[in-house]
């Protein structure tokens, strides 16, 4: 219950690293965001293009299902995606490089066109990957002005009751109330002389759908198309971090000594953090295609605004070892639990053009509307167990996170163009960018994408799609605050996307 309470004003302030445009990843109005935006496709043969305005492959239906109607052939389609990423950390002047990559399967699916006397009618279906990202974050500082222990003493914050536990804070003195970092009690003469400071911090997210669609020519040179679908996915969040009193700055003995053991004093303080996001919703997508003359094409779509349910564990544990080698671990420096609640993403609004087969040359541009700002949470799907000052507590605090995301994310216009050449022997090759400017008011981090692909027959009735995207990107977290303190994290993201997909005509 603690959790589900204070988790909302407190501890969702102290989980923060590994965010995109300068947030916390796993604050509630991050996580809102995070599940909202879209930024994968598992098809190879539509990762590189737009396709709201023109056919590309399997996963062109996830920018336009209307575009499905311009396949001349049926075909299944196989894929999969590997992710490379190089991200340079700077922390309390401090600067590291890490390095990391993960595969996963793209896509899998069948496109069918049904025989007709005139016009076109296409339907299919099948699994696509819509969204992945990872995070990867070391860090290896000394800071000389503060201390994780000073976010544990805030009285507001989740981590406050295990802190007091783990002796990470204690009373100033023997006589007052007032909690305080351990090392900045009263019993250490010398003050805060700074701390060393290590973290590991991991964030994983992985969206996938299943989807149905059909896609018709219901007049001549007009087509329209609908889909249908089931998204699926996770986020997981784990950090270690850890305070190191490597040489030894207190040494006062402020722990006191307990039955036969000594007085004593802090070597390490160590939180472990670990959350896991698991959720499930609908998607529901229309548009529309117009070829007013042979060689252009113009396309129109929208994806609805749809609910997303969410199912959160999480798990927070505070240990510290002492200068006698003894250590605090257990139960009354953990806590652990299940919140679920229910986000609503915002709608997405596209709209663009392509200029075909003009000597062998085919352009396409888009333009995607979404505003973030608009994306909201409720936390009150699941208030059976609660009781009514509680529930009342939540839809407060509900309240103040739509608020928050109201104020703090802006609607944004992504922009894709791309520009693709065909050979005589059914070889296509493509050339493509986007622009995702950054969704954040104050910290707007905007992301180029360059991206290219390759398609060519490997056997009759069998091709092979090879794509590929580069995309750069800088970006702030924070590591912890409190009080007017902000201890940020500056890094500089760099991605490589590479797809592989066969299709099988039929």
């Amino acid at each position: 219950m603690k959790r589900i309470i204070l988790l909302l004003s407190g501890i969702m302030l102290s989980f923060t690293v590994t965010a995109q445009d300068g947030e916390s990843p796993v604050s509630y109005k991050s996580l809102a965001i995070q599940m909202s935006t879209l930024n994968s496709n598992g098809d190879a043969s539509s990762a590189a293009t737009t396709s709201v305005s023109t056919f590309n492959g399997y996963g062109s239906f996830l920018d336009n299902p209307a575009s499905m109607a311009l396949s001349k052939m049926s075909f299944y389609s196989i894929g999969w995606l590997n992710q490379s990423n190089n991200q340079t950390n700077n922390y309390v002047g401090t600067q590291n490089e890490t390095e990391f990559s993960n595969t996963n399967f793209g896509n899998l699916g069948l496109v069918y066109k049904v025989p007709t006397d005139r016009g076109s009618f296409v339907v299919g279906g099948g699994y696509n990957l819509i969204a992945n990202d990872s995070d990867e974050t070391f860090l290896d500082a000394f800071n000389e002005t503060n201390s994780i222990t000073d976010l544990f003493k805030q009285s507001g914050s989740d981590y406050n009751g295990i802190a007091f536990e783990a002796f990470a804070v204690d009373f100033r003195n023997g006589t007052s109330n007032e909690i305080e970092s351990i090392f900045r009690v009263d019993g250490r003469p010398s003050g805060f002389q700074g701390i060393n400071q290590f973290a590991e911090i991991t964030r994983k997210r992985n969206i996938g759908e299943i989807s149905l669609f059909a896609s018709t020519e219901f007049q001549k040179n007009l087509f329209a198309g609908i889909s249908l679908g089931i998204l699926s996915g996770s986020i997981h969040y784990d950090r270690s971090f850890q305070e190191v009193d490597e040489s030894n700055f207190y040494s006062d003995d402020v722990v006191p000594a307990s039955g036969s053991d000594p007085a004593t004093d802090i070597f390490s303080i160590t939180l472990n953090d670990e959350i896991d996001t698991d959720f499930y919703g609908f998607s529901a997508r229309g548009g529309v295609i117009f070829k007013p003359i042979p060689f252009l094409n113009i396309g129109a779509s929208i994806a609805a605004p749809s609910k997303i349910f969410v199912t959160e564990n999480f798990y927070s544990n505070i240990r510290t070892e002492f200068d006698d080698n003894t250590f605090t671990d257990g139960d009354e420096t953990t806590f652990s639990g299940e919140f679920e609640y229910a986000i609503t993403k915002p709608a997405e609004f596209k709209v663009g053009a392509s200029v075909e087969k003009i000597r062998n040359l085919t352009i396409s541009a888009s333009l995607e509307y979404i505003d973030y700002s608009s994306t909201k949470v409720d936390f009150t799907i699941n208030t059976e167990s609660l009781e009514p000052s509680d529930v009342a507590i939540l839809k407060e605090d509900e309240q103040a996170t739509n608020q928050v995301i109201s104020n703090t994310y802006n609607a944004v216009i992504n922009f894709k163009a791309n520009v693709g050449y065909s050979f005589s022997n059914h070889v296509k090759i493509v050339a493509g960018y986007a622009l995702f400017p950054g969704k954040e008011n104050t910290y707007s981090f905007d992301e180029d994408v360059y991206s290219g692909s390759i398609s060519f027959p490997i056997a009759e009735n069998i091709s092979f799609d090879l794509s590929g995207q580069y995309s750069t990107r800088n970006d702030r977290s924070i590591v912890y605050e409190f009080e007017n303190t902000v201890q940020s994290i500056s890094k500089e993201k760099e991605r490589l996307n590479i797809l592989a997909g066969v299709k099988f005509r039929f």
